[in-house]
C-alpha cells in the first residue's frame, strides 16, 4: 500500500484581485459532471529536495490559474467557481513497488495506478489535486487531478507544462479565461437558452462489467494501416484518402469492437452503432473576444459517424462519415461562440445517450498533446498512465502517444466477454505491437 507522508494546501503566491472572485462557468463547463481525471507522470530520477521547488513553482502558477486554487460552491450544479485562495491539496505519498512495475508493463495493474492518485470523490468541491509519490528505488510519479467541469484534456496537457516550466525556472504561457454570462443562480438554463431544461449531466456507471486494456501500435504499423486504408478506398475517388494516424487507427478500433459485440449476441446479430470522437474545437470558434488557443475549460463538440448495417463498417467508409460530420461541425462553428457551442454539444451527446437502439462507442484522442514534453528539471516522463477507474464506459477508446515516442497507445474500455475476442481479432492483432 503507499503511505501519505504528508499534506498541506499550497495557495497563490499572490492573491487573486477582488474583481475576479467569481469565475463564471461556460454553459459545457456548467453541464459537465464534476469527475476528476487523472494523469500520472513517471520519471526515474530525482532529488528530493525538488519537492520544495515544485511546490513554490505550483504557488506561482495558481496566480494565473486562479480558479485552480478555488472552490465550486456545490459539487453536482455549480455555475461557478469561487476565487477564494483557499488552495491545492498537496499529497507526498511512499510506495511499496518499484517504478518498473509501471514503466516496463504494458498493461500494469489498476490497482497500483489508483494509490497513485488522490482519492477525490465526485462530491468533492475542489478543483485541483497534486499527489507527488516517492518510490524506494529512487523514482517518482506526479499525479495531478483535475475537476472536468473546468478542464479536459488540452487544459489538463497545458496546465502541467506551465507548471514545469516555472518549475524549471521558465515562465508560462498565460491562459484565457473565457467569460461567461452571469446566470440566475436559481434556474439551469442560460440567458439564451431557451429549449434547455435538463439537469447537469452526471457520470452514468455502466451497468455492465467492464476491463480495460492497453495497446501499443508503432509507426511502421500505422502506415501499413493507412495504406490499407486508401487501397480500399482507392474505388471511390481518383484522389488517396489519406487518413490521418487517428484517423486509421479510430476505424480499426471501432470495426473490431463491433464485430467482438455482434459475435457475444445468441444470434451473432449486428446491433446499429455510433462511434463519436471527440474533437478541440478552440481554433474553430468564429465568435470569440479572445484568442482561445491556451483557453481553460471544455471547448469541445462530437463528430458522430452512424453506422446502420454491418456491411457499412468498413475502415474507409467509416472515416468518411466521420469526416462529413466533422466538416459540419467546423462550418457551424464559424458562427459560433463559446456559450452556443455548448449548445451544439449537449445537444449531440443528449440525442446519443437517449437512443437505445444504438450502441455508442466513445473516443478522446490526447495525441500530439504535449504530455511527453513535461520536464520539471528531471528530463522527460518515462511514462505516462491515464487510471481508467473514471472512464467507467463499456465502449470507449482512448489515444494518446506512446511512451517511446513510436506510435500510439490505445487504451479500450469494453465488457468483459467483449474484451476477450476484441483483443484476439485477427485484423486488429496484425497492426498491435508484440
Amino acid at each position: 500500500m503507499n503511505n501519505i507522508k504528508n499534506q498541506e494546501t499550497i495557495k497563490p503566491s499572490s492573491p487573486t484581485p477582488l474583481h475576479l472572485n467569481r469565475y463564471n462557468l461556460s454553459y459545457m463547463d456548467y453541464k459537465s459532471p464534476n469527475i476528476h481525471y487523472s494523469s500520472v507522470f513517471l520519471y526515474k530520477n530525482y532529488k528530493k529536495d525538488d519537492i520544495n521547488r515544485l511546490k513554490k513553482s505550483l504557488s506561482k502558477c495558481l496566480t494565473q490559474y486562479y480558479p485552480f486554487a478555488g472552490r465550486l460552491p456545490s459539487a453536482s450544479a455549480s455555475q461557478y467557481i469561487k476565487c477564494n485562495d483557499e488552495g491545492v491539496v498537496f499529497l507526498e505519498a511512499c510506495v511499496d513497488f518499484p517504478l518498473q512495475d509501471l514503466v516496463l508493463n504494458r498493461d500494469p495493474d489498476e490497482t497500483k495506478i489508483k494509490k497513485l492518485v488522490p482519492n477525490v470523490g465526485n462530491e468533492s468541491n475542489r478543483v485541483l489535486e497534486v499527489q507527488v509519490n516517492h518510490f524506494s528505488c529512487g523514482g517518482v510519479a506526479v499525479a495531478v487531478s483535475l475537476s472536468h467541469k473546468v478542464a479536459d484534456g488540452l487544459t489538463m496537457a497545458y496546465f502541467v507544462n506551465h507548471w514545469a516550466t516555472v518549475t524549471r525556472g521558465g515562465s508560462p504561457i498565460n491562459p484565457t479565461f473565457v467569460s461567461a454570462p452571469v446566470r440566475d443562480d436559481t434556474t439551469t438554463t442560460t440567458t439564451n437558452v431557451h429549449q434547455d431544461d435538463q439537469p447537469v449531466m452526471k457520470k452514468v456507471p455502466s451497468k455492465f462489467k467492464c476491463t480495460a486494456k492497453r495497446f501499443v501500435i508503432s509507426n511502421s504499423k500505422l502506415a501499413n494501416l493507412k495504406n490499407k486504408i486508401n487501397s480500399m478506398a482507392a474505388g471511390m475517388s481518383p484522389t488517396p484518402m489519406n487518413p490521418s494516424r487517428v484517423e486509421s487507427l479510430i476505424s480499426l478500433l471501432f470495426k473490431s469492437a463491433v464485430n467482438a459485440a455482434a459475435t457475444t449476441k445468441k444470434a451473432g446479430s449486428f446491433q446499429p452503432s455510433n462511434l463519436s470522437l471527440t474533437l478541440n474545437m478552440r481554433e474553430k470558434v468564429g465568435v470569440s473576444t479572445v484568442p482561445l488557443r491556451y483557453a481553460v475549460g471544455n471547448i469541445l463538440n462530437l463528430a458522430v459517424a452512424r453506422m446502420d448495417d454491418s456491411s457499412e463498417i468498413e475502415l474507409d467508409k467509416v472515416i468518411n462519415r466521420l469526416r462529413k460530420d466533422r466538416m459540419e461541425i467546423d462550418g457551424a462553428a464559424v458562427s459560433r461562440d463559446v456559450e452556443e457551442l455548448g449548445e451544439m454539444f449537449f445537444k449531440k451527446r443528449t440525442g446519443l445517450r437517449q437512443d437505445q437502439s444504438r450502441r455508442t462507442y466513445s473516443c478522446t484522442s490526447l495525441c500530439n498533446l504535449p504530455i511527453y514534453k513535461v520536464d520539471f528539471g528531471w528530463g522527460k516522463p518515462v511514462r505516462v498512465i491515464l487510471p481508467t477507474d473514471n472512464w467507467n464506459d463499456s465502449s470507449y477508446f482512448i489515444m494518446m502517444d506512446a511512451a517511446s515516442g513510436d506510435g500510439i497507445e490505445a487504451t479500450v474500455i469494453l465488457k468483459e466477454e467483449e474484451m476477450t475476442l476484441f483483443q484476439n481479432d485477427k485484423e486488429f492483432l496484425a497492426f498491435v505491437q508484440d
